[in-house]
């Protein structure tokens, strides 16, 4: 059986890797034998390859021109890029048995971006005929009329299932999606498949992971408040110091983006860091990397979801830093929207009764195992999927 998966595997963002490496794993492991292709839908050909130079800057540029303006650009620019990329993918979606698009937030739409990707995606699905899924993406209620039309090509191909990780994204794919196609269901994470997929590790008594993130690139993407990002960069340094001053081995660590990296270093370099004895981790360069660091932590604070899905998958304590709804839809589907803050004025002190709460109990909660049970039944659902069309 021949399975391609259309999503983020190479990107800079382990995160991303981790969803792609975890359903590959799933896929093999419920059907021996299988193939599982991973396809780059941003086109990079190796884990972190860069696609466009001066990515920060040309969003920022992006984002004061008006919509009309960035729609025409994203449309010259992107459409060269997919021009290159096509042959490649059509020759990858040759033969599949089943064409797998997800997870992650692909179904959102920031200046075209994933409209465009998943448009050409879905034109090229509907030449092989193979069955198409849609498994554990994210929706944003960002659609603009375009990126709505664009988006609608996947209704055009074999669309079989349609399975997204949160209520949120089920709300928002019926609201913006027009009415046709499977309804969508809901489906768990693949990360939350890591502690089978790459091991676990031993868990140091009482470290904290501090995830760093980039608040400008939180802000480009953010539907609400960022929490912590009234104090910025002071942020991370002042709950660092005082979870350090209470006993805590603290110790700074990124998904992997190259903007989040240049943030931890200059927090690492802060006074209040050096002088407290913050560790910070060299780079994550794989997700395996990144699993056993997350892995060895007893508790992680981060506004990168991945950080927190790992956190959970390995049975630790997490709290989620607010700025897009799917952090807070991910707490509250494992019972935990208390371990969720989005507060930007959040301070250091209210992060030290906020790590004591997230302990390793709740971590190792029946909503954890419900969600853990509820990703492996997603992949066998998704392959039950491909069954039945050879079948018929």
């Amino acid at each position: 059986m021949k399975i391609v998966q259309f999503g983020l595997c190479h990107s800079p963002n382990l995160g991303d890797r981790v969803i792609a490496e975890c359903m590959g794993h799933a896929l093999r492991r419920m059907q021996p034998g299988a193939t599982v292709e991973h396809v780059d839908i941003s086109g990079r050909d190796a884990p972190g390859a860069e696609t466009f130079r001066n990515r920060q800057l040309m969003l920022a540029v992006a984002d004061r021109l008006p919509r009309p303006v960035r729609h025409r650009l994203a449309r010259w620019k992107m459409g060269r890029h997919l021009d290159r990329l096509e042959d490649r993918w059509r020759a990858a979606a040759r033969d599949a048995d089943l064409i797998v698009i997800g997870g992650g937030q692909i179904l959102a739409d920031a200046n075209l971006n994933f409209p465009l990707k998943l448009n050409r995606v879905a034109r090229i699905a509907t030449e092989t005929g193979a069955p198409v899924v849609i498994h554990a993406a994210g929706v944003a209620r960002n659609w603009t009329p375009e990126g709505r039309r664009l988006f609608t090509a996947l209704q055009g191909c074999n669309l079989r299932r349609v399975a997204l990780r949160d209520t949120m994204s089920v709300s928002a794919w019926r609201d913006q999606m027009p009415h046709g196609g499977p309804a969508p269901v809901l489906t768990a994470d693949p990360g939350l498949l890591a502690a089978a997929c790459y091991g676990t590790a031993p868990v140091h008594p009482g470290r904290v992971g501090l995830c760093v993130t980039d608040f400008g690139l939180l802000a480009h993407h953010a539907d609400g408040p960022v929490a912590g990002s009234a104090s910025g960069a002071a942020f991370y340094a002042a709950t660092a110091a005082r979870l350090a001053k209470v006993g805590h081995e603290v110790i700074l660590f990124t998904n992997g983006a190259t903007e989040d990296e240049a943030l931890l270093h200059r927090v690492g370099q802060m006074p209040e860091c050096a002088d407290a004895g913050v560790i910070v981790a060299a780079r994550a360069e794989t997700a395996a990397e990144l699993s056993e660091l997350i892995a060895g932590c007893e508790t992680v604070v981060a506004h990168r979801l991945h950080a927190c899905i790992l956190a959970i998958a390995h049975g630790r304590g997490a709290v989620g830093l607010g700025w897009d709804s799917k952090l807070r839809a991910f707490f509250d589907s494992i019972g935990a929207s208390r371990h969720f803050v989005d507060a930007p004025d959040l301070a250091a002190e209210d992060m030290l009764h906020r790590v004591a709460q997230a302990n390793r109990a709740q971590a190792l909660s029946s909503a954890r195992e419900q969600a853990i049970a509820s990703a492996w039944q997603g992949i066998r659902q998704m392959l039950d999927t491909a069954g039945e069309r050879r079948a018929a």
